[in-house]
């Protein structure tokens, strides 16, 4: 991850306090350039935080019902043991369907980290596909200048 970076986004602040927007803004960048060794690397930087890792499945959220007016039964179905979005997405992304963050970060806080990790790894995945299906980026995040 050292030999070469990437441009970042700017994440405007959650509505809770304590995420990493920055960290989250290098993920989204790694990603959006598809570096996989980049992104493993911030993915497990920010699995370690819950509140940026809340606020990361906040923006997929969020994204996902912009473009699609709402959020596909797929990635809240808890009981769909068959699924092949992690459930620790699934229940992330459950406890934010009324709009409001606090049990989404509350969720994040008692999820272990490799728990985190999985879900990070699915909103970054659905983030970066939702500003590509935007063309380019919603009004919440903007590519920083370097």
């Amino acid at each position: 991850m050292t030999d070469h970076g990437h441009k970042g986004f700017e994440i405007a602040p959650g509505k809770l306090a304590g995420a990493d927007t920055v960290l989250i803004g290098q993920l989204v960048g790694a990603a959006f350039d598809e570096c996989p060794s980049c992104q493993e690397a911030l993915l497990t930087l920010v699995a370690q935080d819950a509140p940026t890792t809340a606020q990361l499945v906040e923006l997929a959220c969020v994204a996902v019902n912009d473009t699609l007016g709402g959020i596909p039964v797929d990635l809240v179905d808890t009981a769909d043991t068959d699924s092949p979005v992690p459930l620790a997405f699934r229940e992330l992304a459950l406890s934010f369907m009324d709009g409001d963050p606090a049990p989404l970060h509350a969720h994040s806080a008692v999820l272990p980290a490799t728990e985190r990790h999985a879900a990070a790894r699915t909103a970054t995945a659905l983030f970066v596909g939702e500003m590509r299906a935007a063309g380019g980026g919603f009004n919440s995040v903007r590519r920083q200048q370097v």
